[in-house]
């Protein structure tokens, strides 16, 4: 084989990414621009999906249409993949500039969003990054002052909602693929953007870059390396921080939320690194060190009497009774369906999901053996409901267990602590017209119950 050709040292990299054994019927979903790396993706593909009719490879070219250029390159990637009997499909997208957002960052999020709608469990989406793209992304690192986690760089592999995003290219340099297409007489789009050094990954790569590999030829390996090595690291800080958040978290109505004196027994590191776990688990960027700080000092720390709230991308931060809570945007329920949602009859099933998630629950019937604790008594002919506050009638009045005197739900949510933006959260159980419970809170006294079969026990996921 030609000193060139890159195809078995391609397959080599497929094969640490892929588990072959495990996934069947493997899908390959290219993400084709047209430029050179792309290019060369595709028609190493096309080579393997010749040896192998088991292989399923498609293409996926995204029309910015940020150029006059862009439907000649649609048209191109379309005939370079009908040349290589690849199939082809195409997504053309919208892009309209927000303030402090960058028009990479949102190109790159559209792209993103098009390129991964219809994966399945089984589906590979393969970007075609290499060695150069990781120098630049870890240079871009340092300019920002990331840490560790910008240092990590690409990855090789992740995971997805459905699937995984692979770059099996990421050990090739761009002069090796520029050697490989040369080899087989490719061609391929120059995107005339790319030369346009007002965006910092152009000016690294055509200003920054050259000089370095001049200096030090061997320096995208190092580089790629040191990526590596702080991969490595981040999972080491990961699994550390995942012990220290399930120390420190409690799970209140369906809402994590921290515990400040927990917190406040850990160095500042590990503190900050449980913040950013949190927010990853929640599917938020991670905060800055400013915002760490801020988030700590202002929020965390600050006065008892105070309400303090801190706003994020998708989120706001707020603290109550010594705990930190993180609260959707979304969270309040919009007035429509306060007005028009009826209570909700529970028809036997083991989990309910209501509100698009904002309040999951399990239930779990037993035999009423007597000895049930927290556990609510039934028959099967009992017509179960659930109610939540804004459907209940504000004179309405319960009786817990164990407590003197009858008091209203109003006063009984503030007495158990639930905070506000919770509050409309709470479930209420009923059996046959009476209030028997608020879910995860407290059980109510009743009428002297007729002899009944079941036991029932609700909790929240």
């Amino acid at each position: 084989m030609n000193k060139g050709d890159l195809l078995n040292a391609f397959q080599e990299q497929l094969n640490t990414l892929v588990d072959w054994q495990k996934n069947s019927a493997v899908r390959f979903h290219i993400a084709l621009s047209g430029g050179l790396d792309s290019v060369v993706l595709t028609h190493l593909f096309s080579r393997l999906q010749a040896n192998d009719r088991k292989i399923n490879v498609s293409a996926q070219h995204i029309n910015h249409g940020l150029s006059d250029n862009a439907q000649s390159w649609q048209t191109f990637c379309e005939q370079l993949c009908d040349s290589l009997n690849i199939d082809f499909s195409y997504s053309c997208v919208e892009l309209r500039k927000k303030s402090r957002t960058s028009l990479e960052a949102l190109a790159r999020e559209k792209r993103y969003a098009c390129l991964t709608r219809g994966l399945s469990e089984h589906s590979y989406l393969i970007t075609a990054h290499h060695q150069d793209d990781q120098l630049e992304t870890v240079l871009l690192a340092l300019k920002r002052g990331s840490g560790i986690t910008g240092l990590q760089g690409i990855h090789r592999k992740q995971a997805l909602k459905l699937g995984y995003l692979i770059r099996p290219l990421l050990d090739f340099s761009r002069n090796q693929l520029e050697a490989y297409g040369k080899l087989f007489a490719l061609d391929w789009i120059e995107d005339e953007s790319n030369r346009d050094q007002v965006f910092d990954r152009n000016f690294i790569r055509h200003s920054i870059s050259p000089l370095l590999k001049a200096r030090w030829p061997g320096i995208s390996k190092s580089v790629s390396r040191t990526a590596t090595i702080c991969q490595e690291q981040q999972q080491v800080l990961e699994e550390l921080s995942q012990l220290d958040f399930e120390q420190v978290v409690d799970t209140f109505i369906n809402q994590q939320a921290l515990h400040i004196e927990g917190l406040t027994a850990l160095s500042v590191g590990r503190r900050n690194n449980v913040l950013r776990y949190w927010f990853k688990e929640n599917q938020l960027d991670y905060p800055s060190a400013i915002q760490l700080q801020t988030l700590w000092t202002d929020v965390a720390l600050a006065n008892a009497d105070a309400q303090p709230a801190m706003h994020f991308k998708g989120a706001s931060l707020r603290r109550y009774r010594q705990q930190l809570y993180l609260i959707e945007q979304q969270h309040d329920l919009p007035g429509k369906i306060k007005k028009n949602s009826a209570p909700i009859v529970w028809s036997g099933e083991d989990k309910l999901c209501l509100f698009d998630g904002r309040v999951n629950l399990l239930f779990k019937v037993s035999e009423n053996t007597g000895i049930a604790q927290q556990q609510l008594l039934f028959n099967h002919n009992d017509k179960i409901e659930i109610y939540f506050r804004w459907q209940l009638p504000s004179s309405l009045t319960c009786l817990p267990i164990g407590r003197s005197g009858s008091r209203s739900i109003k006063k009984l949510l503030h007495e158990y602590h639930v905070p506000l933006w919770l509050r409309d959260w709470v479930p209420f159980v009923f059996i046959n017209g009476e209030l028997k419970m608020a879910v995860g809170l407290w059980l109510c006294e009743t009428k002297t119950p007729e002899q009944q079969s079941c036991c029932l026990a609700i909790s929240f996921v």
